[in-house]
């Protein structure tokens, strides 16, 4: 049913053939975001479209992973991670040790080094043993694009086609994988057709967000949650609104970019990361461009100058929280973050009729703390090379049985 094309931008996408494809979708599947994708991420962007009739039906993008990539575009850099060996409840050091060990002869088989080699990173290995892989995954998620009137078995021919067009454009690439990071376990389609095609999964992380459907007003909100959650709330703001020559309101991404760039590289490095703020501030300039309508810029000021800010992008299903960025030399803004990072995006949701705060990966302690909502999202998994794929799968099942247990501790 219809040709498969390989094309290497989403803008040799008519706009109008895109907006028909994505019409049902969020915020970081419009044509903007991925624009976006591609001007921010180092490796070679490739977009797979199924067509029929001379209309498109479907769609999966991809990126080839390079040393530059970041943990959450490289599925060898995350699971290599010691960050995935989530602490379990009276669990001995020697036993985390062992976990280590078994983790490590397992990279090391899958990519048919011995167990002895030397102490080279487990993303290392997994790149130079196996290969870098073609990473499909968008905000918080990895999914393919169904045209909205397919029904379950169009939509099941569909994702196999383009899932089966990756993994031969992985092999001419000479790539040693196909990656989906971010699968959602409710997606049972899209779940069923990576075990048909070779695929194996295991729970790496969990997405987050908060619920905000119904609500007609922020005080409504407000009223629906529990009563110490409530307080929670209404303490941190007025935390922040008492603080001395402290105030909030948003800002324009482009006339601020240079400030923005130097508070979000603030709190990179603050977290163990690198940062350069000029990229930065470029990089908001960019997206501000593509999705003129959607970025929101909250910022807490001192005297006029920003001092901690927060971007998040206003979509049709739901609000998502992007980045943040804060001057750590401040006293008395501890409450900027959940304002700028929580309340100020829920407002924003509530008023927009979205039914969702979408939070990202991680942080699952101070998200749930404010009431948010946390699901797994699995790592899937497909390589060419048929010594790895019994090392991978097994990797993935210690992994992944790993990060099920710790997420059960964020579940309602």
């Amino acid at each position: 049913m219809g040709n498969i094309g390989v094309l290497r931008s989403v803008d040799e996408v008519p706009a109008g053939e895109w907006e028909e494809l994505t019409e049902a979708a969020d915020i970081d599947s419009a044509r903007g975001f991925l624009q976006f994708r591609e001007y921010q991420e180092p490796g070679d962007s490739v977009l797979f479209t199924a067509r029929s009739a001379g209309r498109l039906r479907g769609a999966l993008r991809g990126v080839m992973a390079v040393p530059r990539s970041g943990a959450t575009s490289d599925p060898w850099k995350f699971i290599g991670s010691d960050a995935v060996l989530r602490p379990a409840d009276g669990e001995r050091e020697d036993e985390t040790a062992d976990l280590r060990r078994d983790r490590r002869a397992l990279v090391h088989a899958a990519a048919g080094e011995p167990a002895g080699a030397a102490d080279t990173p487990l993303w290392q290995l997994l790149t130079d043993g196996v290969g870098p892989a073609l990473v499909v995954r968008e905000f918080d998620r990895s999914e393919l694009w169904c045209h909205p009137g397919a029904d379950r078995a169009e939509a099941a021919d569909l994702a196999a086609r383009l899932l089966r067009a990756a993994q031969t454009e992985a092999v001419e690439r000479g790539a040693g994988a196909v990656a989906l990071p971010f699968v959602s376990p409710r997606d049972t389609l899209l779940r069923e057709v990576l075990t048909e095609a070779g695929f194996r999964g295991g729970a790496m992380t969990g997405a987050s967000w908060l619920d905000t459907a119904g609500r007609g007003s922020y005080e409504e909100f407000l009223a629906g949650l529990p009563a110490r959650r409530r307080r929670y709330y209404r303490t941190e703001e007025e935390r922040l609104h008492r603080a001395p020559g402290l105030s909030t309101g948003e800002a324009d991404p482009v006339a601020h970019a240079r400030r923005i760039g130097e508070l979000e590289a603030q709190t990179l490095i603050k977290h163990g990361g690198t940062a350069d703020a000029e990229a930065i501030g470029r990089a908001r300039i960019e997206i501000a461009r593509r999705l003129p309508e959607a970025v929101r810029i909250p910022v807490v000021e001192r005297d006029g100058r920003i001092v901690a800010c927060a971007m998040h992008l206003a979509g049709r299903r739901s609000v998502v929280f992007m980045t943040y960025g804060c001057d750590y030399g401040v006293e008395d803004r501890g409450a900027s973050y959940p304002w700028a990072a929580f309340y100020y995006p829920v407002r924003t949701a509530v008023a927009g009729g979205a039914t969702a705060v979408r939070l990202g990966l991680e942080g699952f302690e101070a998200k749930t703390r404010r009431g948010a909502r946390v699901e797994a999202r699995e790592l899937w998994v497909w390589t060419p090379r048929a010594s790895a794929r019994g090392p991978l799968g097994d990797l993935l099942d210690l992994v992944g049985a790993r990060n099920t247990a710790y997420l059960r501790r964020f579940s309602d």
